[in-house]
């Protein structure tokens, strides 16, 4: 089966081992390390199954999703696991399961790359496990990850056309926005989409930037700009906001997980030496005791370990919706 994922990797060795270079926009150049706890493997896979999504409800619920088989697992606090639903992501090139989201009902939204018209867009998954396709999104494109705002739209990014969907709660699809700089550059472009502070911040896997999109007041897009850009940040996969606007983004290629302040700085929390392997979506515990960790899915594709790792950041997440 192709790869999308394994020819990223290729790529960006012989991409980065040539030297490009990064005009930076507003960030540092050293990039520190600070621990801020220490990195925990919550439960760790079979080296086939390549742990992509991740959404975590308000009971302690955690959904994992398996990138190549659509599997959703359904995790316990007390460690139960179950498969809550399987997705069809077979597809001629290769399909897969990519980017979660819960809505206030507990239903969850899921990104599905099959490539195929009639399964590729955005999957509803009930408590129960029932599903449907509930918004069919353009099949050359790659729905990666998921927002919801607070009147039930979802917002998507499509990393190879570079754009934005907004999907209504009843399933009506749009383009919200496209812009070059949403563009991959060479595999993957807009990646990680989080809300803060009235506006959408969205990270550019390719081009090593964290994006900022503000709202008018009818919640049109204004033009993007770029928050911060950094060599640190090539690789920038899921992304997840503090209660004081610090946003931490899992580097995929790199191993890393790092932070960036409201102003910009960059700081790395986690590597390969804590156990990350291509560490993908993003998600802080929602329940009593749990709101403080961040939790992260690290694919495998690199080592072989797919796992889901966490980390006490010391300030609690922002809550879902």
């Amino acid at each position: 089966m192709f790869s999308h994922r394994r020819l990223f990797t290729f790529v960006l060795i012989a991409w980065l081992g040539c030297g490009v270079q990064y005009a930076l926009a507003g960030s540092p150049l050293g990039v520190s390390r600070e621990a801020k706890g220490k990195v925990t493997t919550v439960v760790t896979f079979d080296p086939s199954q390549f742990t992509e999504g991740l959404a975590i409800d308000k009971q302690g619920n955690i959904y994992v999703g398996f990138y190549y088989t659509g599997q959703i697992l359904k995790m316990t606090p007390q460690g139960e696991q179950s498969i809550l639903a399987t997705l069809d992501v077979s597809g001629l090139v290769g399909g897969g399961l990519v980017g979660f989201a819960l809505d206030e009902e507990g239903d969850l939204y899921v990104c599905d790359a099959s490539g195929e018209p009639a399964t590729h867009g955005i999957w509803k998954v009930e408590r129960s496990g029932a599903s449907r396709l509930f918004a069919a999104l353009d099949p050359t494109g790659f729905p990666n990850a998921i927002a919801l705002d607070k009147a039930g739209n979802l917002f998507v990014t499509d990393s190879y056309l570079g754009e934005i969907w907004k999907i209504s709660p009843s399933g009506e699809a749009k383009v919200w926005l496209q812009d070059p700089l949403l563009a991959p550059v060479f595999a993957y472009g807009a990646n990680g989409i989080e809300f803060d502070v009235g506006a959408l911040f969205v990270a550019n896997t390719d081009q090593g930037t964290i994006l900022r999109i503000k709202l008018g007041d009818d919640d049109r897009p204004r033009r993007p700009e770029v928050f911060v850009q950094s060599p640190a940040l090539v690789g920038a996969d899921g992304i997840a906001f503090d209660v004081r606007h610090n946003l931490y983004v899992a580097v995929d290629y790199q191993n890393t997980l790092v932070s960036v302040s409201p102003d910009g700085e960059i700081t790395t929390l986690a590597t390969v030496s804590d156990g990350l392997d291509f560490p993908a979506s993003t998600s802080f515990g929602q329940s009593h005791g749990q709101r403080k960790f961040l939790f992260w899915t690290n694919g495998g594709y690199n080592f072989a370990k797919p796992n889901l790792q966490k980390l006490d950041v010391g300030v609690p997440g922002i809550p879902l919706p």
